[in-house]
């Protein structure tokens, strides 16, 4: 009996003391994997000092703000990782120093196009990210999310999926009839912004190069001397089987409207590049694209499509989870725009009184 009640009033004693300290300062939690106050405070530390070394454009983000992109990081970053394993998906060492290698050299090429002295790795990674450094197991982790995010978005949209409706697309706009010009061109261009000097005298040399072209002068000897189109001047200035509406309004309605085969604009034609001299070389009724032009379009399209339909993909996913990690009890975050309150300090217990021994 004597040593029940003083076990009783152990166990009290103790419930009064976890009442009185503070609860763990968990400010987000995804499983068992916890950001705490502390790390989430040293993180944001680590981003507000970046950002005081950058230079700024308009007002550099709040704390709660920065508080905010970490905790969303975090959160996403570990539901990606729990989706991973709940598919599956592994993340070998070798994918994750890839990662880290891809990582370090998009920083290196971004820092040499810079010419300004460019941050070094880990101070991007800590400036950025809130992370110790670019070899930290934290940083590990992130590159870990990265792979893992790449490799299950693969698994939700296949290449033989979109593969069958890009190239249903292509060719059936592929097979329409459309109108077609083969051109010659001569542009001398005008800047954005030029003055009404400058305008005026690059169409005084159009207006010259027009008239030595009525006096018998090749087109294609001028189009090399002086036009300033990288893209035809080598060639003569011509562009073959052009469908109508791939050039700019102006231009596609001498060619398509204006001239016909064998003709030059006796007046030069301004468009937002410049003042062109425009000879329409031949013009007739065609399929949109070549088959070469389609299988080039199919493969293009393809690409751009994979990759947005995987985002979209991923993302319901992970919203998804999101959704259901917070009603099963998995996920806790905190409720913004009110910033995490930082735990309040621990307060002592009441004083009890001493227990009286059993007799």
């Amino acid at each position: 009996m004597y040593l029940k009640r003083w076990t009783v009033a152990l166990l009290a004693m103790l419930a009064l003391v976890a009442c009185g300290s503070p609860a763990v300062d968990t400010v987000a939690r995804v499983d068992n994997v916890v950001l705490s106050r502390k790390e989430l405070d040293v993180r944001i530390g680590r981003l507000e000092q970046g950002f005081q070394k950058q230079p700024q454009q308009g007002q550099a983000p709040s704390r709660i703000d920065i508080e905010k992109r970490i905790v969303s990081l975090f959160v996403d970053q570990n539901l990606v990782l729990g989706l991973a394993k709940a598919r599956g998906v592994s993340v070998s060492d070798q994918e994750i120093d890839k990662a880290v290698g891809q990582f370090r050299d998009s920083v290196a090429q971004s820092g040499a196009q810079s010419g300004a002295t460019a941050p070094s790795f880990d101070e991007v990674v800590q400036n950025q990210l809130g992370l110790p450094g670019g070899d930290s197991t934290e940083f590990r982790q992130f590159a870990s999310f990265f792979v893992a995010r790449q490799k299950i978005a693969e698994t939700l949209v296949t290449t033989d999926t979109v593969r069958q409706k890009v190239t249903d697309q292509v060719m059936a706009e592929a097979s329409k009839p459309v109108q077609k010009g083969t051109v010659a061109h001569i542009l001398i261009s005008v800047a954005a912004g030029a003055d009404a000097a400058a305008d005026a005298a690059a169409l005084a040399k159009a207006k010259d190069i027009i008239a030595r072209l009525g006096k018998g002068e090749k087109f294609e000897d001028l189009a090399k001397q002086f036009s300033e189109d990288p893209g035809s001047k080598d060639k003569g200035g011509v562009y073959e089987d052009v469908p109508q509406g791939q050039f700019v309004p102006e231009f596609d309605k001498a060619m398509f409207q204006d001239l016909k085969p064998g003709e030059t604009t006796k007046e030069p034609i301004k468009t937002q590049f410049g003042y062109h001299i425009i000879k329409l070389i031949s013009r007739s009724e065609g399929p949109a694209m070549s088959e070469e032009q389609a299988k080039q379009q199919i493969e293009t399209q393809i690409a751009q499509q994979i990759q947005q339909q995987r985002g979209q993909e991923f993302e319901k996913l992970l919203a998804d989870e999101h959704a259901k990690a917070k009603q099963e009890g998995r996920l806790v975050e905190p409720t913004y725009p009110n910033p995490t309150a930082a735990p309040a300090p621990a307060q002592p217990p009441a004083e009890q009184p001493a227990p009286t021994p059993a007799k």
